[in-house]
Order: C-alpha cells, then sequence, then structure tokens
C-alpha cells in the first residue's frame, strides 16, 4: 500500500509539472531599440509681408503627409511633412 501511495505521489508530482510548462507563452518582446519612429512635424510658412521672418516648425501628431496642419500659438496652418 505504501508503494502504491508513493507511486501515486511521484505521478501527480509528475502531472503537475508537465501542466505547469504547457501554459501560454506570456514572454514579451521589448526590443525596440533598432526600430526608430517616424515622427511628423507641421511647418507653416511666413506670411508673405513678414520680412525675414523664418518658417515656423513644431511637432505633430501622426497623419497624412501633406494634409493641413497646425502649430500652437502661430497663426494659420501648415503642411504636414516627416521629420529627419
Amino acid at each position: 500500500m505504501t508503494r502504491l501511495m508513493a507511486g501515486l505521489t511521484i505521478l501527480m508530482m509528475a502531472a503537475t509539472g508537465a501542466l505547469a510548462q504547457q501554459g501560454p507563452n506570456t514572454r514579451v518582446d521589448t526590443n525596440d531599440g533598432n526600430k526608430q519612429r517616424q515622427r511628423y512635424i507641421c511647418i507653416v510658412q511666413a506670411p508673405p509681408g513678414a520680412r525675414g521672418k523664418l518658417a515656423s516648425i513644431c511637432r505633430a501628431d501622426a497623419g497624412r503627409v501633406g494634409g493641413s496642419c497646425r502649430c500652437p500659438n502661430v497663426t494659420g496652418s501648415g503642411t504636414l511633412q516627416l521629420g529627419r
């Protein structure tokens, strides 16, 4: 009887270990070191009457390149482009 109980105990321990190894793969790949995100910028051209004034550039949310965008504290709308 003790041999039977010892055998059942060993069998239960082996089954528990095998079930623990068959769980779902929970590993997460966080190797983003080589990938850089695309950066979008909004370029608002200076009005024609402004002498010597450069275009205003600000970061923008992702969108359609060539579409219109806005920069904070700048009058007018600009063009969305990919940053370098």
